[in-house]
């Protein structure tokens, strides 16, 4: 169940991040930063992951605001 639950959520962040994300190079990277915050092996690690992803990539707000949120 856990990986089918990463799929959709993974899905899901691909398809908001398109209509938040430009250019295509940002994209890619945000992605694959989204990557590591799914990835993450213990809970300490997911917030710490998290807080960066929002330093980073705050020029697409409104993206980082919808995967705190969702």
């Amino acid at each position: 169940h856990n990986l089918l639950c990463q799929f959709h959520i993974d899905k899901n962040m691909k398809e908001k991040s398109k209509q938040h994300v430009t250019p295509k190079e940002a994209w890619d990277q945000v992605m694959e930063a989204w990557g590591t915050i799914m990835d993450c092996p213990i809970e300490l690690d997911y917030e710490d992951r998290l807080k960066k992803f929002e330093v980073v990539y705050e020029p697409w707000h409104e993206f980082v605001v919808y995967v705190k949120d969702t």
